[in-house]
């Protein structure tokens, strides 16, 4: 697919279109990139237009100076909400975040509340605790060679090294001091799925719990087997509650 890019604040984001109709965006997680998702991408594209976004750092987006500092997930929400306001200024927009893509939809839907029709959140993280620095150091340290080289193809060979060490120092950071990454969950006003799996080594099992409940629109799906992105364990049965719960939301739309 090829790739356009749009101007943020913090730089240009890069990002594929696949599909037609309602505007779906997708946000992936941490080392991953717009492009590695296009297969889930694809089971969506019967109903949606879906807008596959390399995060800032990642794939062929912008890598701000600063961006790997305990301010990089506020930099993420903000670059995402101006993405939002320049390719959907006259459109309400679905936004599917995984892990840190999560985290970015959520810090964007305060920016641009009127942007957003429904928030799908799979496995993130309200703050950073010592279990999501662990697993990031482990995720890094036993890349199968195949992946590795598979990301470092689609990062850049000079800048995945970067990208990895980057990453490791700025969720250390935020380890640290395990403060909100995500401050402003009460205010959002879009109708929010949050899926959350009991044996996810990034997050607590309580984070997806408290969000849910923090968030006020917010329905929390619970999967006391599953690990870290349950769209990746089970895409048909993700894709099947994800549009039952877009269907529900209809009426609030119309």
């Amino acid at each position: 697919m090829p790739t356009s890019t749009i101007s943020t604040r913090h730089g240009q984001m890069a990002y594929l279109s696949i599909g037609h109709g309602r505007p779906f965006v997708l946000l992936h997680g941490n080392t991953m990139t717009a492009a590695s998702q296009e297969k889930l991408a694809r089971r969506f594209i019967d109903e949606y237009r879906v807008v596959c976004v390399d995060l800032l750092g990642h794939g062929r987006s912008a890598r701000p100076l600063h961006l790997f500092s305990r301010d990089y997930f506020r930099l993420q929400g903000e670059a995402v909400a101006d993405l939002l306001t320049g390719l959907f200024a006259n459109e309400q927009v679905i936004v599917f975040g995984m892990s840190a893509g999560g985290v970015a939809a959520l810090n964007a839907a305060c920016h641009c509340q009127d942007r957003i029709a429904a928030l799908v959140i799979d496995s993130s993280f309200s703050y950073i605790g010592v279990e999501t620095l662990i697993a990031h150091r482990e995720g890094m340290e036993y890349l199968s060679p195949s992946w590795e080289h598979y990301l470092r193809n689609q990062h850049g060979h000079d800048w995945w090294p970067q990208l990895k060490t980057g990453l490791l120092d700025t969720i250390g950071q935020l380890a640290e001091t395990m403060d909100s990454v995500t401050p402003c969950l009460a205010a959002i006003r879009a109708p929010t799925l949050i899926f959350q799996g009991g044996q996810d080594p990034f997050s607590h099992e309580s984070q997806g719990r408290e969000m849910a409940m923090t968030i006020p629109n917010a329905k929390l799906i619970y999967d006391p087997e599953a690990g870290h992105i349950l769209s990746w364990r089970d895409p048909g049965r993700f894709r099947n509650t994800v549009r039952e719960f877009l269907h529900e939301q209809l009426v609030l739309w119309s």
